[in-house]
């Protein structure tokens, strides 16, 4: 069943009138089940972790379907507890009918499991909204233990927790068993080196081999803490300095080299005090039960946090990727400019500009259409950063939304503006080549014509002006000109008037009759990689290269002339127009929401 009533703020009062004996009907319930199953405790602490660190604590895990979390591997056959939150949601529902939240009452049973075991108290902040998906893909990217400790904290740190919170929340392992499948890969034969792990301790081994024997049945069990099975306490950080701890992710938080300067002083801290981990402890649950699922909570409207808890590190990851790529060639900025550009223009700005033809999933690629077939680029560094994004936010960031925030980016290395990014978009399921033909501006294109194309998108004439401005850097093949220095309007040998003749000549040069239609000439050729207002001093100097520019200044009267000269004379106006005009672009007909989809690979539809 999933549940209302919960309000977008957290609090632990919010449901003091709605529902004000949850707190005293949940704890009797999990008492009733630890007394049932004293392993109950350490599982529904377990269940709230899977909840949260996928699509936030929204209650996804509890659901079931073909997308069932369930059935990701991590918990497939492993996460328990699912019996006892619907006795806990029965009841609650029989005293507050279609009041409490899923995700609150997994909340509260993960909180009363460790208090009923021994440990802290701590109030739980209430609130959270039940999701109506799930993510099974997500759910197969938990931080599991067999990774090393920097892709564990990498985990941690896409939904906006840190190095101490993975020390603290590691705690949650002085109780609770663990399967031989995840542990006995140190028994035997780690790393495939044929010998077991160097940093478990012998005796503890000797113990592990009996009860997990090769060849045996990974389904056997072992205690996470063999001092204190059932009982939170501190005991599993001093199993760790003494070579104790279970799995590998358990040991490597204090053995590991990467510790040193991480997390081994913490281990060494919480053996020494007890109520020092209690109270960093307490603090890692509040702010792990505080992971928000934005995509289900969104009102439809893009906001520059939107991935604040998700993904905290997505702008830091595309920027470090675009930086290094565009070292090597200058022209990327310009390009990956161009794909958000050639993106919103065609379906809104759903990424559809980024799938490879794919008729079987009936997909026209945009691709092909001829304003973009063999002119665009920049495919390879998206690609890149997805990749980045996937391994540490698995399922959460939108290919729209990289060309969004990688556009802002591009910008910002040439030198240009910067602005928030709004985000929250997600994916397209088509491409519709046809209609990238329709759509995109055409450097032949008359005035009126270009102005309707922006209109259509809700973008006026001083957006149409801005935005031209992108033109300020990168480069445009020859035969986007040919035409317009040899043969303008059909007529041989002749040029477009509005042409300056020396640069005329210039560009005969560059593009010669019968030279390659492919040949690259600089849009901007006072500063053809910087972001500035030359492109517009240059139009007064009809030194424009396209005829889709030179008309902003050359047709006599139009609306376009005052502001190709209020730009051109204050570089300051124009970066704050541009950067106006770029945020409304991006808001051109976004899927937000349930619509479309998190693509895990922006070539393709999942």
């Amino acid at each position: 069943m999933l549940c209302s009533g919960a309000k977008a703020q957290l609090n632990p009062n919010i449901y003091a009138k709605s529902c004000p004996y949850l707190v005293p009907i949940v704890r009797r319930q999990v008492m009733n089940a630890l007394k049932a199953d004293t392993r109950m405790a350490a599982s529904l602490i377990r269940l709230h972790f899977h909840d949260c660190f996928v699509n936030g604590c929204d209650a996804s895990v509890l659901l079931d379907g073909d997308d069932s979390e369930k059935l990701a591997i991590p918990n497939l056959n492993s996460a328990r507890g699912f019996e006892v939150i619907d006795t806990i949601k029965a009841a609650v529902e029989y005293a507050c009918p279609g009041v409490v939240s899923c995700a609150d009452i997994l909340t509260l049973a993960a909180r009363d499991s460790v208090v009923l075991s021994g440990g802290p108290q701590w109030r739980v902040a209430l609130g959270r909204k039940d999701g109506l998906v799930a993510n099974q893909s997500s759910a197969n990217n938990l931080p599991s233990p067999f990774e090393p400790l920097d892709a564990i904290t990498a985990k941690f740190v896409a939904v906006g927790l840190n190095a101490a919170d993975v020390v603290a929340l590691s705690g949650a392992h002085t109780f609770g068993q663990a399967k031989c499948d995840v542990f006995s890969n140190r028994l035997f034969n780690f790393d495939g080196a044929g010998s077991p792990d160097a940093t478990l301790e012998t005796t503890l081994l000797s113990d592990l081999r009996t009860v997990c024997p090769a060849g045996g049945s990974g389904n056997q069990t072992a205690p996470l803490d063999r001092n204190s099975t059932y009982a939170f306490d501190n005991n599993y950080f001093k199993n760790l300095l003494e070579g104790k701890g279970l799995l590998s992710s358990d040991q490597i938080l204090f053995s590991s080299d990467l510790a040193v300067n991480t997390t081994k002083r913490l281990v060494e801290a919480y053996s020494r005090s007890q109520y020092l981990f209690f109270r960093d402890f307490t603090r890692s649950m509040i702010k792990m039960g505080g992971i928000t699922n934005l995509v289900n909570g969104s009102s439809g409207e893009l906001t520059s946090d939107f991935y604040s808890m998700t993904c905290p590190n997505v702008t830091v990851i595309a920027r470090s990727l675009l930086e290094q790529a565009s070292r090597s060639d200058v022209r990327l900025t310009a390009q990956v400019m161009r794909l958000h550009f050639h993106d919103c223009f065609v379906n809104g700005c759903d990424g559809s500009v980024l799938l490879d033809a794919a008729l079987a999933d009936g997909v026209e690629g945009e691709k092909e259409a001829f304003q973009n077939a063999g002119s665009l680029g920049g495919f390879e560094v998206i690609d890149e950063i997805k990749t980045a994004l996937e391994n540490v936010c698995p399922g959460v960031v939108s290919c729209a939304d990289i060309l969004a925030i990688t556009a802002e980016i591009s910008v910002s290395l040439a030198g240009g503006p910067s602005w928030d990014v709004l985000l929250g978009r997600r994916d397209g399921r088509t491409a519709n080549r046809d209609d990238a033909v329709a759509a995109l501006p055409l450097g032949p294109d008359s005035l009126d014509i270009l102005t309707t194309k922006f209109s259509e998108h809700n973008l006026d004439t001083t957006d149409l002006v801005a935005l031209s401005g992108a033109h300020t850097f990168g480069r445009v093949q020859c035969a986007a000109i040919t035409n317009r220095v040899n043969n303008f309007d059909g007529i041989n040998g002749q040029s477009d008037p509005s042409v300056e003749p020396a640069f005329l000549q210039t560009l005969r040069r560059q593009c010669p009759r019968g030279g390659s239609p492919t040949a690259l000439v600089n849009l901007d050729p006072t500063s053809p990689d910087s972001f500035d207002n030359d492109y517009f001093k240059n139009l007064q100097n009809n030194r424009g290269v396209l005829e889709s520019d030179q008309i902003l200044f050359s047709s006599r009267g139009a609306p376009t002339v005052p502001l190709v000269n209020r730009f051109a004379e204050n570089q300051s106006e124009f970066f704050r127009i541009f950067a106006r005009s770029m945020i409304k672009m991006g808001n051109v007909k976004t899927l937000t929401g349930t619509e479309g989809e998190i693509r895990r690979d922006c070539r393709r539809v999942n």
